[in-house]
């Protein structure tokens, strides 16, 4: 097998984005908190990882205010229950999407991380 067959096989292709191999960890970073830190710090050669990891930081950091309202007694509760299920939800889908070359937009988060 020569260089450029196996550096073909590395390469998903899928959507507009182009997944390299060695960027499928730090895709799974990007969507982990304050992991998020990692790919945007590290990775130059990948707009699409920097967009990946400005969205997991953006959508850390309000998760994080949220978190906030729980001081509020009943409803600050409620509110912090379904945001940390929705931050859930959106890690798990922002990280599948992202394996998968999708650029996936969040409501508000992603107006914000394009700020960045």
């Amino acid at each position: 097998m020569t260089p450029q067959d196996q550096q073909q096989q590395n390469i998903q292709s899928v959507g507009a984005a182009t997944v390299r191999e060695q960027d499928k960890i730090q895709l799974i970073l990007a969507y982990l908190g304050i992991l998020s830190l990692i790919p945007l710090l590290t990775v130059k050669d990948s707009e699409f990882v920097k967009w990946n990891a400005k969205q997991g930081l953006v959508l850390f950091i309000a998760y994080i205010v949220i978190g906030f309202f729980n001081v509020i007694p009943v409803l600050g509760q409620i509110l912090w229950c379904v945001g940390t299920v929705g931050y859930a939800v959106s890690v798990i889908l922002g990280i599948t999407k992202s394996l998968k070359g999708e650029r996936w937009t969040i409501p508000l988060i992603s107006d914000l991380a394009s700020k960045f």
